[in-house]
């Protein structure tokens, strides 16, 4: 009975830690029901293996699983890599855990013959599959595995997981056909260690990897927006050349002209009045135009952000533009800084996606108003990110 707890529960762990994390890279979609009938057929195996070949008790029906999943998924590297590392760690739950009960509970059974062994196999059972529900709703866990997701490392994880499952069954003969089995547990205890750590440097290698690479496409981002500044500024520049260069023509004839007007003795006064007349409307023409340069550049002039993401900068920028021709009131509150939530909470693509469709969706509804006002606000509520985005537009129906 004792037996058939075990493989129960080391094969119930496997299943569901295989689910938590392929699911994002070969989605298993079994439902509990034959997830069940999985972990009775797989029980069954290791109990009728354990009495003809016991050195295979768990290797066989870990193949077995394997071979399912990838009918089912078509995935049969990454399905191979997450059963192995699945029963790997359940395995480890499971043995960590007996030798825990055992300790506490040997010491005071004086006679082997009472020891509870079911009882044992019972309570490391429920104690086991607690830790691995709590185990695969860490954020670790909810990710998925990176090594079956990022195919860089599939390869190499492929044959990690072959000499694993190779140590794993030589370990085991030995372990079963040795007077000293501490050493065994030790080894075995080692060998998971080495493969934790493995495993931890790749992802930690991973992980700086995409940060060098979000931030050669923010500074590739940053040098295509700079480059489109630099063209702007050098339009800009030329046109103020033009200007200046027609303001210096204008500006000297207007002059010759005043000076001419008041060193001349205008016999008839109609005549002084006249080019009077003149002299003024040409300055107030002057001005005027002037004036009408200045606030035209001031209307078309788009605000610039600085929200620490080039991507939504670039976003509001676009909406800031948008809003104008729109005749729109667009106002933007920063309350805190989205680099702290960025990409740990939420990626960078997907925010601007999100702040794109309620900015549009708030547009879209103050088409109909005599005064369009849209307010986008970020802050920050607890431990989360709030976007808000308000608009005085129709409301939507219940």
């Amino acid at each position: 009975m004792a037996l058939i707890v075990k493989f129960l529960s080391v094969f119930i762990c496997t299943i569901y830690i295989f689910r938590t994390l392929t699911k994002h890279s070969t989605p298993f979609s079994a439902s509990k029901l034959v997830n069940l009938i999985i972990v009775l057929c797989l029980t069954s195996l290791a109990f009728v293996l354990h009495s003809i070949y016991i050195e295979f008790t768990y290797i066989i029906p870990i193949l077995v699983f394997w071979l399912f999943t990838s009918l089912l998924t078509h995935h049969p590297q990454q399905c191979f890599i997450g059963s192995i590392v699945s029963f790997t760690i359940s395995f480890s739950q499971h043995i960590l855990i007996s030798l825990v009960f055992t300790f506490i509970l040997f010491p005071l059974f004086s006679n082997l013959n009472t020891f509870p062994f079911t009882l044992l196999a019972i309570l490391s059972s429920i104690l086991q599959i607690y830790l691995c529900y709590l185990l695969c709703n860490t954020k670790r866990f909810k990710k998925g595995l990176l090594l079956i997701s990022n195919q860089s490392y599939i390869n190499i994880a492929t044959v990690v997981c072959t000499l694993w499952s190779y140590i794993f069954t030589l370990i085991l003969s030995n372990y079963l056909h040795s007077t000293n089995q501490l050493i065994w547990i030790f080894i075995c205890i080692v060998s998971l260690a080495f493969l934790i750590y493995w495993w931890q440097a790749q992802i930690t290698k991973a992980y700086r990897r995409s940060l060098e690479l979000r931030e050669l496409e923010s500074m590739r981002t940053e040098m295509t927006e700079l480059k489109l500044l630099l063209l702007e500024l050098t339009e800009e520049n030329e046109r103020l050349a033009r200007i200046t260069h027609r303001d210096n023509t204008l500006i000297s004839a207007l002059k010759n002209a005043t000076l001419k007007y008041l060193s001349t003795d205008y016999a008839n006064p109609a005549a002084a009045m006249e080019v009077r007349n003149q002299l003024i409307e040409n300055i107030n023409s002057l001005s005027a135009e002037r004036v009408r340069m200045v606030d035209t550049h001031k209307e078309n002039l788009a605000r610039t952000f600085d929200t620490g993401i080039s991507l939504l900068d670039e976003l509001l920028r676009e909406m800031d533009e948008k809003a104008q021709e729109m005749n729109v009131i667009f106002a933007v509150h920063m309350g805190t800084s989205l680099e702290n939530f960025i990409p740990k909470d939420i990626s960078e693509s997907d925010l601007v996606h999100t702040v794109d469709d309620l900015l549009k969706n708030a547009f879209k509804a103050t088409a109909s108003c005599e005064k369009r006002i849209v307010q986008l606000q970020f802050y920050k509520l607890g431990k989360h990110l709030v976007i808000e985005v308000a608009d005085n537009g129709i409301p939507f129906e219940v």
